[in-house]
């Protein structure tokens, strides 16, 4: 074992970081731990290039999001004596219990009597703690149906394809990041499903309609997909939207009026709601 390991530790606001957590698993990086409302990489290389490729993507981000202000602060790299943070960092990951959902990972054991989502964390994207995934998981239980056909917009891990999945589903996934789909696909596997289709892209490659959609990404991107959300909608179908910081829910609300809201849910800062199509003739 080496006597030495580096950690690289920042704090990102919390509605890009995972567009940082897929930015460093783009470039390899495996050992990554959320905790202390900061993220923690971890490696036996130097973790220097890393540290300035955040801040450069930090700053492109800033620059396409025309803001004004940093959204990566506390930036620092540290060497420290070696211990087993693998097994430390597989003690810090909990599962978790949505209702009659349990998502755990592949060292930890199942639940009886429920309907079981094993996630392999280093594969990335989400393991179902965020409040957003979590008001999903809630949703998904409510109005996944068998054979009703169905699109996880923004995959990620593919936690909420599954799901849909296990409940009889027809479920499609697609992903702007093609290291998301091989994840998403990877966790299908170990969950005993499969998807109909997978694509890396967005939902203007989807081909026809849809009875439900669930799109837990961020209210920037909702807001740019809108149309065509709106127009992959089949007549009475349900529309889940997730991972909205509620400074930006009334926005949402806006754009999506057109639609019947049946229920939303905000835990802490984190809004998701559920609208249905019944306004097509």
């Amino acid at each position: 074992m080496q006597k030495k390991y580096y950690e690289l530790f920042f704090i990102v606001e919390e509605q890009y970081k995972n567009l940082f957590l897929d930015f460093a698993f783009d470039l390899g990086i495996e050992a990554i731990e959320e905790k202390d409302n900061g993220v923690y990489i971890r490696s036996h290389e130097s973790l220097e290039e890393l540290s300035w490729a955040l801040e450069i993507f930090a700053q492109k981000l800033t620059t396409t999001f025309n803001l004004n202000h940093k959204i990566i602060s506390n930036l620092s790299l540290v060497e420290k004596e070696n211990k087993d943070w693998i097994q430390e960092y597989k003690k810090g990951i909990k599962p978790i219990l949505v209702d009659n959902v349990y998502i755990h990972t592949t060292w930890q054991e199942e639940k009886k009597n429920c309907i079981n989502i094993k996630i392999n964390p280093a594969l990335a994207f989400g393991s179902g703690h965020h409040e957003s995934t979590y008001s999903c998981v809630k949703f998904l239980q409510k109005f996944s149906k068998s054979k009703l056909r169905a699109l996880d917009l923004g995959c990620g891990s593919g936690i909420l394809g599954i799901i849909m999945a296990k409940f009889g589903c027809n479920v499609e996934i697609c992903d702007t990041d093609e290291l998301a789909i091989d994840s998403s696909l990877e966790n299908a596997r170990l969950n005993g499903v499969d998807f109909h289709k997978a694509w890396c892209g967005s939902i203007d490659k989807a081909n026809g309609l849809y009875n439900l959609i669930v799109a837990n990404i961020i209210a920037d991107v909702i807001l740019i997909l809108e149309k065509d959300i709106k127009n992959h909608l089949e007549d009475n179908a349900i529309l889940i939207l997730s991972g909205i910081l509620d400074k930006y829910s009334t926005r949402i609300k806006e754009k999506f009026q057109d639609l019947e809201l049946i229920d939303e849910m905000q835990i802490n800062e984190w809004c998701s709601f559920v609208y249905k199509n019944n306004k097509k003739g």
